[in-house]
């Protein structure tokens, strides 16, 4: 006699090991991660080859290292819009301190990372002392930033930089290109700070309800300031790895480094209310971005389009976030009554 529900049993078994599989957090992020690989792999052999596949990372590695502070800051609840500011000011400051103050490398280094530390303690302290709205003070803080890089630089670059300057960006270590190895330190190092420490657990108690963080004992204050002082370094480290990539110090440098960073976090799985996030996320998010960009650049893509394609990831980043928040159902979209 045969048994009909043989079939059944192992499709429902296969079934229940896929769910298993997928039931991490970032499944949906991995997911299309793996989607946009695999229809860029199938539409354009340019794609396929080596040399992109490592150009596509070197291109991920300073959105996704900036994004990592980024997404410290979104899960504790607030926003960091003087992160690109930040990264070019410490940028310029690492090639002035080496061309003009006489500073070694690896001082000149360790100064502008100092001074994306010190711009992110300056944020922390405004939105912990002085309780002003994150946002808001981030955009105010940014713009002081960049009047002190184009006052300190008069809008001048700083080029002939040394090779130890531009080895963040461009360097070697053995097979392993540096910018890779640095996003991927970065994110180990911030997803064990994250998921392993005390401090990490108190980041996201403190994302995820205010009032009840502060009735445990936890210092709100101090520990939005440590979060704020990460993101300063993250974004310092970003600008100095730009510098290395571009081989000159340009006033410029971070301008346009908020939009991806911001798309790769919310792409992640960050929630803007705060309190959900990981590092993994994010790193997955900064490489969609950089699949999908490559790819329409390959495909030939019209580059007001491509504006277009990345304004549009914003938005599916962002109704995703409200269909994760619960704000957002489907029955609101297609605007059925209950």
């Amino acid at each position: 006699m045969i048994d009909r529900k043989a079939p059944r049993s192992r499709l429902s078994e296969w079934s229940r090991r896929l769910k298993e599989a997928f039931a991490f957090s970032e499944a949906g992020v991995l997911a299309a991660l793996i989607l946009f690989f695999t229809v860029m792999y199938l539409l354009s052999p340019a794609f396929r080859t080596q040399y992109n596949m490592t150009s596509i990372l070197k291109q991920i590695s300073t959105t996704a290292t900036i994004a990592m502070g980024q997404t410290l800051v979104i899960i504790s609840g607030a926003f960091d819009l003087s992160q690109g500011p930040v990264a070019g000011l410490a940028a310029m400051l690492t090639a002035i301190s080496w061309q003009h103050w006489g500073l070694p490398v690896p001082l000149a280094i360790c100064f502008g990372l100092g001074v994306g530390i010190a711009c992110g303690l300056a944020n922390g302290l405004l939105a912990a002392r002085f309780n002003l709205h994150p946002m808001v003070m981030t955009l105010a803080t940014a713009t002081v930033f960049t009047g002190l890089n184009y006052f300190i630089t008069r809008g001048y670059p700083v080029t002939r930089l040394p090779q130890g300057l531009k080895w963040l960006g461009r360097g070697q270590i053995g097979p392993f290109p540096v910018p890779i190895l640095v996003m991927l330190l970065v994110s180990a190092t911030m997803h064990v700070m994250l998921v392993r420490t005390l401090y990490g657990r108190r980041v996201l108690q403190v994302g995820g309800n205010l009032e009840a963080a502060r009735a445990v004992g936890i210092r709100v204050e101090r520990t939005r300031t440590g979060i704020f002082a990460i993101s300063g370094f993250l974004a310092a480290l970003g600008g100095i790895m730009i510098v290395g990539r571009v081989g000159n110090a340009l006033p410029t440098i971070g301008q346009d480094a908020l939009f991806p960073v911001v798309t790769a976090t919310i792409l992640g799985g960050t929630l803007l209310s705060g309190g959900v996030g990981s590092m993994a996320g994010t790193l997955m998010g900064a490489g969609i971005m950089g699949i999908v960009m490559n790819g329409l650049v390959l495909l030939r893509f019209n580059i007001y389009l491509q504006d277009v394609v990345q304004g549009g990831l914003v938005i599916i980043a962002l109704l995703t976030d409200q269909f994760r928040r619960g704000q957002l159902t489907w029955s609101k979209v297609i605007g059925k009554k209950r």
